[in-house]
């Protein structure tokens, strides 16, 4: 009896074991909140066809397009095909150098596209946790010189479709040309198998339209719809949602071109890339709450404009603790009457820190102001919403003492790279102590909180000032210096001297007035525009002036390929350089033709009397 004891108890051991390793693993398959990377291969079909349906080269130039709209935490990769491989570019080798890969393709050969999926499938990583896509644009169906080459390239294709259904790849096609009108062709199992779409160049739109519904539509990238408005052309001025912005893109696409792309803002760093149809602007860390786009297209019609925001923040819970009494209870004489042990709780105030710029709050703004948020607190999921820069959350805290925040990105538009989960360790909780009469301490509070409404007023207007990076004079070993222009007002003229002319004529001197002007940003372009010089858009308008200290003005060129010297020193771009009475500026502009000189000169008494 005592061996079959034994038996007994060890099945009851190895089934409580099975069952710790079962909770284990489910405890394990709970990932928590993250935002999922993505991997994304384009499949370029390269045959002789593409010449017919595509001279323009609109598909290279929509796969461009959509590469370089994708957020940072998707990867993208290349494979062109013809009779066979034409070009591979694995996932994540960087969009620059995919660019050279395209400006290598040529479009000749048959229409291997069993190889093409083949090897397209075989460029995903295997990490966890990625989405996983291949967009395919293609102009027929498969086509080898023979019909045993036809067949191998049927059955390859039907297995790497199989290969990417298990591996849960959706493959997108992208149908060219009218040679692709029957739904029933070989090469769109692809599509169905894998819970992918199938879209007709004309019919589901232009290339450019369909590359922007199969990134915001099909993948759900985040994004924001940005309006566009007519003037010179195209104008587009976007608000950031808030400060702390990692990286903004702007991607602009247009079915008739677009060109002559131009964009301003104040960042770290920032390039503009563009295409045939399409052009994004990239910002690194900007430090003002807004960019103005300007470009020409013939059709203003057809733009399409997207902001991607990213984040990089981590969960923040500020807590304040309480306590809830249960009944009163009597002392043994009868008399006096206290609480017994009650409930404690913790009230959280839930944020988003922004971890790679100031640690600011990055939902303390309007924008945010109602969304609502899905969080977790020590794994049990809610729904909040944000008011006054943070969520509101109450849960007893009695027998805990740590908990875990997470914050689920999918919540928002823009992409957060969230660093969770945040473990904040909860204080002891404490008993009950007689309150005290904090009467006698209105006054000084009252004192202090109109203190505070001062120094909030004086940091507001210091906030709205706008503030210029002043270059020092070359001897000198000091860094550069702030200036904020709302401070500051204009005096003096300029005297304007138009040299030389791209086409020759002669412009008369000009004296425009800058004394009693409104204090504020200018640029030349409205300067030369009130004295009546019509120069053409040659950089003028990225000539900045703004009103200085000590009657200056201060100088800066954002322009592209303007020289400014202020005297004989070249002004760097986008740096401010003070310029006082009786010194010159000498501005050739972006033409290389077109020279000006602009003296500042202090005014008479009289001329101020006038």
């Amino acid at each position: 009896m005592t061996r079959w004891k034994k038996v007994f108890l060890s099945i009851e051991i190895v089934v409580l074991l099975l069952a710790a390793t079962q909770i284990t693993l489910a405890a394990g398959e709970d990932q928590g909140f993250s935002a999922k990377d993505g991997e994304v291969v384009f499949l370029l079909d390269t045959s002789g066809s593409m010449n017919t349906y595509d001279k323009n080269r609109l598909a290279i130039d929509a796969i461009r397009q959509a590469t370089y709209s994708l957020p940072s935490n998707y990867k993208a990769g290349l494979v062109s095909y013809n009779t066979g491989i034409q070009t591979i570019v694995p996932v994540g080798i960087g969009r620059e150098q995919m660019d050279v890969q395209f400006s290598s393709i040529t479009y000749n050969g048959y229409t291997n596209a069993g190889e093409g999926l083949d090897q397209a499938v075989g460029l995903f990583s295997d990490r966890e946790n990625v989405d996983r896509t291949i967009v395919m644009v293609t102009d027929g169906e498969i086509d080898m010189p023979d019909q045993q080459a036809k067949e191998s390239s049927r059955i390859l294709y039907s297995d790497a479709m199989k290969r990417a259904k298990d591996a849960g790849i959706k493959i997108y096609i992208v149908a060219v040309g009218s040679e692709l009108n029957d739904p029933r062709m070989h090469i769109f199992d692809g599509a169905e198998m894998t819970d992918g779409a199938i879209y007709w160049q004309g019919q589901s739109g232009t290339l450019v339209q369909i590359m922007n519904r199969i990134l915001y539509d099909r993948m759900n990238i985040p994004k924001k719809s940005v309006g566009v408005t007519d003037g010179k052309g195209g104008n587009l001025h976007v608000e950031l949602p808030s400060s702390g912005v990692e990286h903004v893109r702007i991607t602009l696409t247009a079915s008739q071109g677009i060109q002559n792309i131009t964009a301003d803002y104040t960042a770290e760093e920032g390039h503009i890339t563009s295409g045939q149809n399409f052009a994004v602007v990239e910002i690194n860390r900007p430090v003002i709450d807004a960019v103005d786009v300007r470009f020409q297209t013939p059709e203003l019609a057809g733009v399409e404009a997207y902001m991607t925001v990213e984040y990089m923040a981590e969960p923040v819970a500020d807590i304040s603790y309480q306590r809830e009494s249960s009944e009163t209870g009597e002392e043994s004489n009868g008399r006096t009457k206290v609480p017994l042990a009650g409930k404690h709780y913790a009230d959280l105030k839930i944020w988003l820190k922004d971890i790679k710029g100031k640690n600011g709050n990055l939902w303390n703004t309007p924008y945010y102001e109602g969304q609502e948020v899905t969080f977790r607190v020590n794994g049990a999921t809610e729904t909040g919403t944000i008011s006054n820069g943070f969520i509101s959350y109450a849960l007893s805290i009695d027998g805990i003492d740590k908990l875990s925040i997470e914050i689920d990105p999918s919540s928002f538009t823009e992409h957060y790279e969230i660093t969770q989960p945040a473990f904040i360790k909860l204080a002891t909780p404490q008993e009950p102590i007689p309150e005290p009469d904090y009467r006698p301490l209105w006054l000084i509070l009252g004192v202090l909180a109109a203190a505070l409404i001062l120094i909030l007023a004086l940091w507001m207007k210091k906030k709205n000032a706008t503030v210029v990076y002043v270059s020092q004079p070359p001897a000198s070993r000091e860094p550069a210096k702030k200036i904020e222009t709302k401070a500051c007002t204009y005096s003096g003229k300029f005297n304007i001297y138009v040299v030389r002319t791209a086409d020759g004529r002669d412009v008369p001197p000009q004296t425009y007035q800058l004394f009693a002007r409104n204090s504020g940003r200018m640029t030349l372009d409205q300067i030369l525009t009130a004295c009546k010089i019509k120069l053409g858009k040659i950089g003028e308008e990225d000539i900045i002036i703004y009103p200085g200290p000590d009657h200056s003005v201060i100088i800066m060129d954002q322009s592209e390929r303007c020289t400014v010297l202020r005297g004989m020193e070249i002004l760097k771009k986008g740096m401010g350089y003070p310029v006082f009475y009786n010194e010159k500026i000498t501005i050739t502009f972006e033409d290389e033709s077109t020279e000006m000189e602009i003296h500042y000169k202090n005014l008479k008494p009289s001329e101020r009397k006038a």
